[in-house]
């Protein structure tokens, strides 16, 4: 008995005191093994508190849903929770922060701020937090940043003040935050980076100025962070790049200059980039690209220059024996210019997406490659011989199939994740059988949707019935469908119903033809002589039956029918009654 007292005292004493969760929150251990508090159902108006919080809580998290936001004011609750070592308050439209409301959380390594209605931090919000590492301000109004916001982030490595209303920032704004290693800045119309902004943050080695309204690159501004690794300038308006401007980035590896305005890239562009690993150049105007722009990028391993206007891929020659992932897509690239793929010795990754293809020839695609995109394009067969061994993704959703023959598959067989949606699939017996007797093989295939005929239309391959198929919708068919024969009796009545259409169809065709040439051959005596021809010819086919459609010979099927052109003459009545009677067979 003494022993389970014991017992019972010792889990009493034990248990975590934030077992007493705060009323519709969440109390939990997070995947570091910290105490945590989550609220996260909104509604909250007022001053924040932290009723019923452990005073040992390590993380806390406040939210809402986006349509249920918080609307809280910040008040001096934190000073007690010495553990803190993540606070989170998001959508909770807190307009401002309050004096010295962290002061002594010294263990504290985030604060994140994002997405409420902060107008303008000062520095004296941050006294005490010289042990922070990371802040965010995200999605907040802040209009401006006095010099020295952040002075008492002594600490700090990580900003984040993206998409507020900042439209330049103040010299010395960085003062005493040395340690600063990522920088983000993306969303703000600052139109330009001013190098004295960057003094005090030189070992910078991550930046991020997307969508910031830039038209130049600043020379200045790289001259003072020589140790960038990482720089997005993203969806700006730059509209040129030379040497001089890049001169200074020597180390980096990661530069994303999509979105930009950039025209043509000339010779050894990026020379002074020789550890650049990753370029992204999308969405551009770039219709010229110098065979030696990227003659000393020799590291180079991944590019893209998706959505330019570029039709030729002589650029890649210097990058045969490095790249491993090249994003073309939407470019509308010549056929011939695709022969320069097979020289890429250890790609990886191709992506030709939305490039306007119709067909692919043997002998292009590198046998390295083992993830091939050939979306949204206007491809309708494939050459198995195309496809590397070693493939493991392949996305040809978006084109124009209808089926895809049997050898094909075989090969198909072997891709762990295929993409087939979005194709006109034709589910008849023509098509879709060697799909359809896979769809206990791959998802990809029971998901299938058939586009025809229209008595299927919408339906997935996974809930397509044997029963349902029919004959072809469309006069071309795989070499792969001659054993449709095998479907059933419902195929084999289709295809003689089929036949004897046709059939009945040419015999109509034929009759018509002849009925038609006939009446062309006396048009221009009816025309003359109307009401009594009419009465003669009328007896003269239905009576003696001369017509093609009533002859009681043998139908005639010789090519070409007596269709030629007549001259036109007009006759007298003795003369007709005189051809006439010779028709007739009378004297």
């Amino acid at each position: 008995m003494k022993m389970i007292a014991k017992l019972v005292f010792l889990l009493v004493c034990c248990a975590p005191t934030w077992a007493l969760c705060p009323t519709k929150c969440t109390c939990y251990l997070d995947h570091k093994g910290r105490n945590a508090v989550a609220c996260k159902e909104g509604g909250v108006v007022g001053p924040l508190n932290l009723n019923n919080v452990s005073l040992d809580t390590e993380v806390i998290k406040i939210t809402a849903p986006d349509d249920n936001m918080n609307a809280l004011t910040m008040s001096p609750v934190f000073q007690s929770y010495k553990q803190l070592e993540e606070i989170h308050i998001t959508k909770s439209n807190i307009p401002q922060l309050g004096m010295h409301f962290f002061y002594g959380l010294n263990k504290l390594d985030v604060l994140n701020l994002s997405q409420n209605n902060i107008t303008q931090p000062l520095d004296h919000n941050f006294r005490g937090l010289s042990h922070l590492k990371e802040l965010y301000l995200d999605d907040n109004r802040i209009i401006s940043l006095p010099s020295g916001t952040f002075r008492f982030l002594l600490g700090l490595k990580l900003l984040s003040i993206q998409r507020n209303r900042i439209e330049e920032l103040t010299p010395r704004i960085f003062l005493e935050i040395s340690k600063l290693r990522i920088l983000k800045l993306s969303g703000n119309n600052l139109r330009e980076l001013h190098p004295e902004v960057f003094k005090d943050i030189q070992e910078l080695t991550y930046l991020e100025c997307r969508s910031c309204a830039l038209t130049r690159l600043n020379d200045e501004v790289y001259h003072l962070l020589p140790d960038l690794i990482h720089l997005d300038l993203g969806n700006n308006e730059i509209k040129n790049i030379s040497q001089k401007e890049l001169k200074d980035l020597q180390s980096i590896r990661h530069l994303k200059l999509d979105g930009n305005l950039i025209y043509t890239l000339d010779d050894n562009a990026f020379a002074a980039q020789g550890a650049l690993k990753k370029l992204n150049l999308a969405k551009n105007k770039i219709y010229k690209i110098s065979q030696m722009a990227f003659s000393e990028n020799h590291n180079l391993t991944e590019l893209d220059v998706s959505y330019n206007r570029i039709d030729d891929l002589e650029f890649l020659k210097p990058l045969y024996d490095s790249l491993e992932k090249l994003i073309l897509n939407g470019n509308h690239l010549k056929i011939e210019a695709l022969n320069d793929l097979i020289l890429l010795n250890v790609l990886k990754e191709l992506r030709i997406a939305d490039c306007g293809l119709a067909q692919l020839d043997n002998e292009i695609i590198p046998k390295t490659v083992q993830i091939l995109d050939l979306s949204e394009n206007y491809l309708s067969n494939l050459n198995k011989n195309i496809f590397p061994d070693n493939l493991t993704l392949l996305d040809i959703s978006g084109n124009r199939f209808s089926g895809l023959e049997e050898d094909l598959l075989l090969v198909l067989d072997h891709v762990p994740n295929l993409k087939l949606n979005h194709n006109l699939w034709s589910c008849d017996l023509c098509h879709i059988v060697p799909l359809l007797e896979r769809i206990n093989k791959s998802v990809a295939f029971r998901e299938v949707i058939c586009a025809a005929p229209y008595s299927v239309k919408g339906k997935t391959l996974e809930r397509l019935q044997r029963s349902e198929l029919t004959w072809c919708n469309s006069p071309s068919y795989t070499a792969s469908d001659a054993n449709f024969f095998s479907i059933g009796e419902d195929g084999k009545v289709g295809i003689i119903a089929a036949s004897t259409s046709i059939f009945l169809l040419f015999l109509t065709a034929v009759a018509i033809i002849g009925a038609l040439c006939y009446a062309n051959r006396h048009a221009a005596k009816y025309y003359t002589h109307e009401d009594k021809i009419t009465t003669i010819e009328g007896e003269s086919i239905f009576g003696n039956n001369q017509s093609p459609l009533f002859s009681d010979g043998e139908l005639n099927f010789k090519f070409p029918l007596d269709c030629e052109e007549k001259k036109i003459s007009i006759a007298t009545i003795d003369e007709i009654k005189k051809e006439h009677s010779i028709i007739n067979g009378s004297t």
